[in-house]
């Protein structure tokens, strides 16, 4: 009887021990899903948009590209230490005075360097006109100016040294435009290789409007009307010609049986804008003619 009482008891604590566990285990239940709730939320990131600018707010101002024109100086390097000389031709452009300038430019360590160069600018100034930088290139010595400059050298004289190179194919001309209006037209004997030669096109305010450039370092005789026009003085042939009345400039179109045929085109400027026209003219040379080049317009 007793071992059934006891059995009886201790079944009772069972069930309520185990009832007070199924309580405890409700509460919990029901609080914990709230909190895990409210921790996802602040997990959860703001979504980012775009910020919006202040009232004040102004957008930093946009520079143009630079032209061509623009960045012709930077070509020359910046260590050029020594000036070596210049020369210029002096014009009346639509009533104004204009100069054409050549500016030589050196590295003095140079000198003593074979082949040894000289760099150089263009500029057009003049009335009312500040430079306006139009070429740059390099210009070989000759053996005679190179003797001359390390002399200087060799003396400690070099801030006495001064020459010209270009001389007597350093050519400027006005040309009349269609539109009445004087350009600037001239040629050096230089660009950026030996044996070459440069013909400018320039308005009265310093705009570069067209270059040609040309290579001579092929012996060419041309067979034609005045041919003696497209020469340079040491007898080179330019491909191109130009005084006050016309531009013109040559270009190859056909070579058979070892003859090059290159035909004559003439230039027309009006309101800045250039343009080309066959002028019916034909030269023909059994020389090797070097690649000519299309003027490029800017």
């Amino acid at each position: 009887m007793k071992k059934g009482i006891r059995i009886a008891a201790f079944l009772l604590i069972l069930v309520i021990a185990l009832a007070g566990c199924a309580g405890k285990d409700e509460n919990p239940s029901e609080t914990s899903v709230p909190e895990q709730q409210e921790s996802s939320e602040a997990q959860v990131p703001e979504q980012q948009g775009e910020e919006t600018p202040p009232a004040d707010y102004e957008p930093s101002p946009s520079y143009p590209e630079q032209s061509y024109q623009d960045k012709l100086m930077d070509r020359i390097p910046f260590d050029v230490d020594m000036g070596a000389g210049w020369e210029y031709r002096d014009l009346d452009v639509n009533g104004m005075f204009r100069r054409v300038s050549v500016t030589f430019e050196m590295q003095s360590y140079m000198i003593n360097q074979d082949p040894c160069y000289t760099y150089y600018y263009v500029d057009i100034h003049g009335d009312d006109l500040w430079a306006e930088v139009v070429a740059t290139g390099r210009a070989y010595l000759d053996e005679g100016v190179l003797e001359y400059v390390r002399e200087y050298e060799a003396e400690g004289k070099r801030d006495e040294i001064f020459f010209t190179l270009f001389d007597y194919d350093f050519e400027a001309s006005t040309f009349k435009g269609k539109d009445g209006k004087d350009y600037i037209v001239f040629s050096i004997p230089a660009n950026w290789e030996p044996n070459t030669s440069t013909l400018v096109i320039a308005t009265d305010q310093g705009k570069l409007l067209a270059d040609n450039i040309i290579d001579k370092s092929c012996q060419v005789t041309l067979d034609g009307d005045d041919t003696k026009r497209y020469m340079d003085s040491q007898g080179n042939a330019n491909f191109f010609s130009f005084d006050e009345d016309h531009i013109t400039y040559l270009k190859v179109i056909q070579t058979v049986d070892g003859v090059t045929t290159l035909r004559e085109y003439a230039l027309e400027i009006e309101n800045d804008q250039i343009t080309a026209v066959e002028t019916g003219r034909t030269y023909t040379t059994r020389d090797m003619v070097p690649e000519l080049t299309d003027l490029s317009i800017y």
